[in-house]
């Protein structure tokens, strides 16, 4: 099973190849994005197979971290919450990319698109396959990195730029929240393992942390309540809940794809998989859970309540996101985990189809992406608007048949105080009661408008006005509804069978048999649902021009509505501007007065100081450090010259020399005088006797003897006897110079 590992490996080969193949790869990414999101779908779909049919299964990396008692083991984690969020990310993110393969050609960054949004599909994976919680936060912090860089794709524009830091900050404060939540994890249990963990969480129910203990207060909480409520601070960052929500509406700056990513499949998905992870834990403290789903309902109600008075679609669609996600929040705050994750797979794949298709929607209908769609006015109402009508009734009943009956109202009775559950009641309803409003006024919207001049002339001059359905479609319509609420309700038992082993539940707190008020509870959700769409109806088409543009409290409601309850407004002057105004404080009072007189304090020091180590240093000390050498430097160089030059060096060259100079005047004398000379006048004298027996007996007796016999050739040969002598005479001068010179040699040897 090791080979599941390629299911987050393959986009992070896409990240590595589209970031170091950019110069050669042109506008080619999706050639590399697309199979790689492709082929880790399919890897889901066998994992997911894997798991229905043998259970969990774990993949072990590596040992990152062994000090101590702190042990953490980086490894995979698959199980049945972890292989549905797989399919849901995995394949939203395959239809992203095959989106954006057409939607982003002629982008400059078409490459690096591609690269971020396979990152930012590889963090969502590692981020539900984590099997410890570093691990976790980890990739959480990286995905909120690539959503920086999505929401900032066009960051030459002003809004872009605005948009990604806001969902940058906003993330990074709740994200403090998530790591408070990670330390104080590892400092009950002992251990960052998430399985760990959720086996030990019984256990350390009674655990009691001392806030303050270090003011001297004694002031307790469990263990459990605080970690969950640090955990789910980052989850309220993530998953846009009030009064985190604020960037969400503003990442709509970015490009539809992200849009889709984002809303649909990543990131606001985060929260709600956290808790549902962590859902045996969470459900061991009421009052986390009652706080849990207080937010929800808020933030759901809110939302919905806000998305009635936008006008912008992509603005309609991000609210309509956050109340949804509210809603996953709240129904984790009752404990209904497997409703949240039922709800985010629906809503994941409906909002992805939403964002990829709102352009050719409104195309459709004559309205361009870049208008933004009017409300009918009173008098405009044509008799094609029943059927639609009714068929916006009947979407909007479907929600109080799916949360109010059957296995889904045990969970509106899971708090035992009535307070509570009164709470829930209500916010549930209102809940519905607006969505319905929502559901309304979309298809209002949508499909009951003028329609434009440019689509008129389009087709031809004919007026053609599309319609939600007409009364032949009616039949077919309710069994369409008649078939899918009888598939929701098959795949609803085997799906909350699927998620049972990985969920917390409350069944202490659960009644064992169904209210006795079960019929009475549907019966009011469906009202419930019928007066938001009658509501819905009434306000935009009868009274729109009456109570809204006329009453002054409609107007101020409209207006606080159309501008979010002013949230963003109250960012800006009590968290914003006081920031910035605390900031330029600092740089006057602290910076330019405090630091500045600290550095001239510092720089007058410093001259002082150096003007004393000039004093005291450098004329006392230096200085006359420098003249004593010099002094004693010349004092000993004249030492030096009297006792060892004069004394010394000169009185032993002049003893050498003067011994030199006796000792050449003996050798003149006895070498030279009596030994060279006595050889030299011995040689010369021995060689002339040498030379004179020569003559003698080699000249006198053989050549005159010769001469003699030679005789009757004497006249012939005195020619050439004159020619002779001063040859000879060379011959005997050679000869003594020879001797001459070896004589003087044999002197030289006997000398040296």
């Amino acid at each position: 099973m090791t080979f599941f590992i390629l299911i987050p490996f393959l986009p992070l080969m896409a990240v590595l190849l589209l970031v170091l193949g950019k110069p050669w790869l042109g506008e080619q990414g999706h050639k590399i994005g697309i199979p790689a999101i492709a082929l880790s779908f399919g890897f889901s779909l066998m994992a997911f197979m894997q798991v229905v049919s043998h259970g969990a299964f774990s993949i072990p990396l590596y040992r990152l971290i062994h000090s101590g008692d702190l042990v953490v083991d980086l490894g995979l984690y698959v199980d049945q919450l972890t292989v549905l969020l797989l399919l849901l990310v995995t394949g939203v993110s395959s239809v992203v990319h095959v989106y954006s393969s057409r939607y982003m050609i002629g982008d400059p960054r078409y490459n690096r698109f591609f690269a971020v949004i396979a990152l930012f599909t590889f963090s969502m994976i590692m981020l539900v396959m984590s099997n410890n919680l570093l691990m976790m936060y980890v990739f959480w912090e990286i995905m909120g990195i690539c959503s920086y860089l999505l929401i900032s794709h066009w960051g030459e524009r002003k809004s872009s730029a605005q948009a990604a830091t806001k969902a940058f900050l906003v993330n990074s404060v709740a994200d403090v929240g998530l790591g408070f939540g990670v330390i104080l994890t590892y400092s009950t249990f002992g251990t960052l393992d998430i399985q760990t963990i959720l086996a030990a969480a019984g256990s350390m129910q009674g655990t009691t942390i001392n806030l303050f203990g270090w003011l001297g207060s004694d002031v307790s909480i469990q263990a459990v309540t605080l970690i969950t409520l640090f955990l789910f601070m980052g989850a309220m960052g993530k998953s846009a809940q009030v009064p985190f929500h604020v960037w969400l509406p503003f990442a709509m700056e970015a490009p539809t794809p992200v849009s889709a990513l984002i809303h649909a499949a990543t990131m606001v998905n985060a929260g709600p998989f956290l808790l549902v992870r962590m859902s045996p834990l969470v459900i061991l403290s009421p009052e986390a859970m009652i706080f849990i789903a207080v937010i929800g309902g808020m933030t759901a109600l809110f939302a919905t309540v806000v998305s009635l008075t936008q006008v912008d679609i992509k603005r309609m669609l991000a609210f309509s996101t956050i109340g949804q996600i509210g809603f996953m929040i709240m129904t984790c705050g009752v404990g209904a985990f497997v409703v949240s994750i039922f709800h985010m797979l629906a809503h994941g794949c409906l909002k992805a189809f939403l964002f990829l298709s709102t352009g050719n929607a409104l195309r459709s209908v004559g309205v361009h992406e870049h208008e933004s769609p009017s409300f009918p006015r009173h008098g405009d109402v044509t008799p094609s608007i029943w059927p639609f009508v009714s068929g916006a009734l009947l979407l909007a009943c479907l929600p109080p048949f799916l949360l109010f009956s059957g296995p889904y109202e045990q969970l509106w009775m899971a708090q035992p105080l009535a307070s509570t559950q009164w709470t829930f009641w209500i916010l549930g309803f209102l809940t519905v009661f607006f969505s319905a409003m929502y559901v309304m006024r979309g298809v209002l919207v949508l499909f009951y408008q003028p329609v434009s001049t440019a689509y008129v002339n389009g087709m031809g001059g004919q007026t053609i006005q599309p319609r939600f359905f007409s009364p032949i479609h009616l039949p077919g319509i309710l069994a369409i509804i008649g078939i899918v609420g009888s598939l929701l309700l098959i795949l609803w038992s085997w799906f909350a069978e699927f998620l049972s082993p990985v969920v917390g539940y409350r069944t202490a707190l659960i009644p064992e048999e169904p209210s006795s008020g079960t019929g009475l509870q549907l019966i009011l959700a469906v009202a419930v649902a019928v007066g938001g769409v009658a509501v819905g109806y009434v306000s935009l088409t009868k009274f729109a021009g009456s109570w809204f543009g006329e009453s002054s409290m409609g107007k101020r409601w409209y207006v606080h509505f159309l501008n979010k309850l002013y949230f963003d407004e109250m960012y800006e002057a009590y968290v914003v501007l006081p920031t910035l105004q605390f900031s330029r404080w600092l740089w006057r009072v602290v910076d330019r007065q405090v630091f500045d007189a600290l550095i001239l304090g510092i720089a007058n020091v410093s001259v002082g100081t150096a003007k004393w180590l000039w004093r005291v240093v450098d004329l006392r000390g230096i200085d006359g450090l420098v003249v004593g050498l010099g002094r004693n430097s010349v004092g000993m160089a004249g030492w030096l010259w009297r006792v060892v030059d004069l004394h010394g060096i000169d009185r032993v060259v002049v003893g050498l020399g003067q011994r030199s100079v006796g000792f050449a005047r003996w050798l003149w004398q006895v070498v030279d005088l009596r030994g060279v000379d006595r050889v030299v006048v011995g040689i010369g004298q021995q060689s002339m006797g040498i030379a004179n027996w020569l003559w003698k007996i080699i000249d006198i007796k053989v050549l005159d003897k010769h001469t003699n016999r030679q005789g009757e050739q004497a006249e012939a040969a005195g020619n050439m006897r004159q020619e002779l002598e001063p040859r000879t005479l060379q011959h005997h001068l050679l000869v003594m110079i020879f001797w001459l010179i070896v004589g003087m040699g044999l002197l030289f040897w006997f000398v040296v």
